[in-house]
This record gives C-alpha cells, sequence and structure tokens, in this order.
C-alpha cells in the first residue's frame, strides 16, 4: 500500500466529522427529499476537506475536469499533473454516495479492471437526512468505506460469473470484431447475454428501446448470490480477502436486510449456538437481531464459517 493511499484511508474519519459538522450548520432545512442531489454535494465536499488536511503532507486532491470514471486524482504536490499520462499522480479515487432512506441504492461501481490503477480507491459514502432540532433537517454521513479498488472487482467479477453472466472474449465478440482490436473486450453481458454497459457490444442491446441493462456493479446489488455456487465463492473470498470481507461487513452493517437475506438460517444458527445464545423457537431474523446485539466480532465469526 502506497504512502499516499495510507494517508488517504488514515485522515477520511476526521473529514467526515468535519464535513458533518459544517452540515448541520450550513444545509439546513425543513424536510428532506430523497433524490435531492445532496449526496454529490457530500461527494465534492470531501475533495474540499480532504485537501485542509492534507495540507501538512506531500500530496493534494485534484477534481477531474471531464467525464471519465475517477472522480479525484490525488497529486504530488508541486509537479505538474498531466491526466492524460498520469503524470504527477500517486493515485486515483473514485467517490460513490448511498442515501441511506432510498429503497434500492442507484450507485454503481462497474468500472473494469483494465480501467483501473492498482492503487486505485473507491470511497463510499452512506448518509441520511438527520432532525437536528425540533424543526430542521440536514444531510449527515453516518458511515463510509474507502479502500483498494482491485479486490472489490475481483469480488463483483466472480459472482457476476457464478450467478451466469459473462464477459466478452475478444476471440468470440458477439459483434464481429477483429480480436486484435476488440474494444469490448472484458464488456459484462448478463445472464441473458445482454450488455451491462454502453460501451458492450452493440448487437447485444436489451431491446431495441434500452441501450444496456445497468445492474452490473451496483454498490449492494453485486453482493447478492441467487444459488448455492455463487454463494460458496461470495464465502470464499469473503474468507480470503481483507479488502473484500470489510467492504461486505460495511454494507451489511447499514444495510441489515441485505446480510439476513445473503446467510441461510443454518449459518446464523451456527454462529449463536457457538457463543451460547438461546435459539430455541426463534425465528431466523430474531437469531440475527440476537448475534448483531449479543456479539460484536459476529461479523468475523460469520466470515471464517
Amino acid at each position: 500500500m502506497t504512502d499516499a493511499k495510507n494517508i488517504i484511508i488514515q485522515i477520511s474519519p476526521k473529514v467526515f466529522e468535519e464535513i458533518n459538522a459544517f452540515s448541520s450548520k450550513t444545509f439546513l432545512t425543513r424536510g428532506g427529499r430523497i433524490g435531492s442531489g445532496m449526496g454529490m454535494l457530500l461527494e465534492a465536499l470531501w475533495g474540499y476537506f480532504i485537501n485542509i488536511e492534507l495540507k501538512e503532507y506531500p500530496y493534494e486532491i485534484a477534481w477531474f475536469p471531464d467525464h471519465q470514471y475517477n472522480d479525484f486524482a490525488c497529486l504530488h504536490k508541486e509537479q505538474e499533473w498531466k491526466p492524460e499520462s498520469k503524470e504527477g499522480e500517486a493515485l486515483r479515487i473514485e467517490v460513490k454516495s448511498m442515501n441511506k432512506g432510498a429503497d434500492e441504492s442507484k450507485a454503481h461501481f462497474d468500472v473494469l479492471s483494465k480501467e483501473i490503477g492498482d492503487d486505485d480507491l473507491l470511497l463510499v459514502i452512506v448518509w441520511e437526512w438527520r432532525q437536528i432540532d425540533s424543526i430542521y433537517f440536514a444531510p449527515i454521513i453516518i458511515d463510509h468505506f474507502i479502500n483498494s479498488v482491485q479486490p472489490l472487482i475481483k469480488l463483483r467479477d466472480s459472482l457476476h460469473l457464478k450467478r451466469g453472466g459473462s464477459f466478452v472474449d475478444a476471440q468470440k465478440c458477439p459483434d464481429g470484431c477483429t480480436p486484435k482490436t476488440c474494444s469490448h473486450f472484458g464488456e459484462p453481458l448478463n445472464a441473458a447475454g445482454k450488455r451491462e454497459r454502453l460501451t458492450g457490444p452493440l448487437s447485444c442491446k436489451p431491446s431495441a428501446n434500452v441501450s444496456y441493462a445497468a445492474n452490473f456493479g451496483g454498490l449492494i446489488r453485486m453482493l447478492k448470490t441467487s444459488n448455492p455456487e455463487a454463494f460458496e465463492e461470495f464465502r470464499k473470498i469473503r474468507k480470503e480477502d481483507e479488502i473484500a470481507h470489510k467492504y461486505i461487513s460495511f454494507i451489511h452493517t447499514n444495510y441489515i436486510e441485505e446480510e439476513l437475506n445473503q446467510y441461510p438460517k443454518s449459518k446464523l444458527d451456527s454462529v449463536a449456538i457457538k457463543n451460547g445464545l438461546d435459539i430455541k423457537g426463534k425465528s431466523k431474523a430474531e437469531i440475527h437481531k440476537l448475534i448483531r446485539e449479543s456479539i460484536p466480532e459476529y461479523q468475523d465469526q460469520l466470515r471464517n464459517l
């Protein structure tokens, strides 16, 4: 892990404390609407506030001026920056936000491995409209995840395959591309063979009126396991990869129903019995609630089942 990556990860909790203090004084409103665009504002604030904390370090955060995958670049101070060649960069950062009150997060992480550097980071912010006093609400960040992105790409792609999806093989591109020049290599296709990104094969459009499926890489959806093989792959990766485990725990902590749906009752029973909990006559949901409330490190135990 690079020095820049370590520093950004370590100072981010303080940055979010400062953003919340600022938001609770500045963004007061009567009511808070889901779909307000506030998440994008909080993403931008991270870029500004982290630069305040980086003043004593040899790095600074820059915002990309064009529409590409990464939102920010971490630069070496006093070096010329050339985005097209990455000159002057330590790493790049993509920021996503999720409103905890939304029925389903629209945040997507669909970038391909070949499009991302080994040191690049993914930052995911979970926030909510919180009542500040008897009248006003403000957007408050309640949790965040920030770490290396490549292990999460491996997790996402492995589960995509186990759910019946695929990735375009340059030797067999549905558009009939020449293998050496195929621009669709690695593009995700769903189980029905339809493209998941606009850059996928044109012949794989879901329909005449729908350009692409857009289900690939949903920050919550990408963890779902629809069959035993996918669940076993999920367990294997969680057990073997620390960053994947941290991301899964982050999502399941903030979206409890996802964890409840992910694990069969037998696995929850195992954790409960191992810790001496009385689960006789209790439903799966009741056992899950008991585990969460009684065992602080229960997610580590789920990892090691």
